[in-house]
C-alpha cells in the first residue's frame, strides 16, 4: 500500500526535525514527545485521502506539527500560567500574530508550484542544505537554487499583498 509506504518514509525522515520543532516550542520534553507522536498519528489517518496532487506530503506534515502545537496551548492553557521563564515569552497577543502570520505563510505556500514549495520546506523547515535538496529531488544544483530564488520572491509578493 502507497500510504503506509510514504508514512513508514515520513516517519523515518522526518521524525528527528519533528520532534525538534515541537521541542522548541513545548516543554518538558515529555509533552514535546508525547505530542510528535500525535502528529504522526495524525499524519497516518490524513495519509489515507491524501491525493498529492495539491500538495506535497512535507507540506501536510508541517501543517500537522504547526497545528498540533497550536492545539496543545489551546487544550493546556499554557498562556495564562507564568512562570519566570515564560515571563520573557511573547504574549498571547504577540503569539496569535504570529500565528496568524505562519497561517498566511501557510496559505502563501500552498499558491506555489508544488516543487518550489518542497524546496523551501525542505530548505527552512527540515533546514536541509541546498546539495541534498539538489541530490533527494534528483535535479541539479542550479536548478534548487533558482527554483529557491523564484519561490522566495513570488512568496514574499504573496505575503505583501496580503498585508496591503
Amino acid at each position: 500500500m502507497i500510504s503506509s509506504f510514504l508514512y513508514e518514509k515520513l516517519y523515518r525522515d522526518y521524525r528527528q526535525t519533528v520532534l525538534s520543532y515541537i521541542s522548541a516550542r513545548v516543554s518538558p520534553p515529555e509533552d514535546a514527545e508525547d505530542l510528535c507522536e500525535e502528529v504522526f498519528v495524525k499524519l497516518l489517518k490524513a495519509l489515507e485521502t491524501f491525493d498529492g496532487e495539491n500538495a506535497a506530503a512535507s507540506t501536510l506534515l508541517y501543517r500537522l506539527t504547526h497545528n498540533t502545537v497550536i492545539d496543545y496551548y489551546r487544550r493546556s492553557h499554557k498562556f495564562s500560567k507564568l512562570s519566570e521563564r515564560e515571563a520573557v515569552l511573547p504574549s498571547a497577543e504577540e503569539i496569535l500574530m504570529d500565528t496568524e502570520r505562519a497561517e498566511e505563510l501557510i496559505a502563501a505556500l500552498e499558491k506555489l508550484p508544488r516543487q518550489q514549495r518542497d524546496i523551501l520546506v525542505l530548505r527552512f523547515y527540515c533546514g536541509w542544505t541546498l546539495v541534498k535538496i539538489s541530490e533527494q529531488m534528483g535535479i541539479t544544483y542550479n536548478t534548487v537554487v533558482s527554483r529557491q530564488k523564484r519561490a522566495l520572491e513570488v512568496l514574499r509578493k504573496l505575503l505583501e499583498k496580503n498585508q496591503d
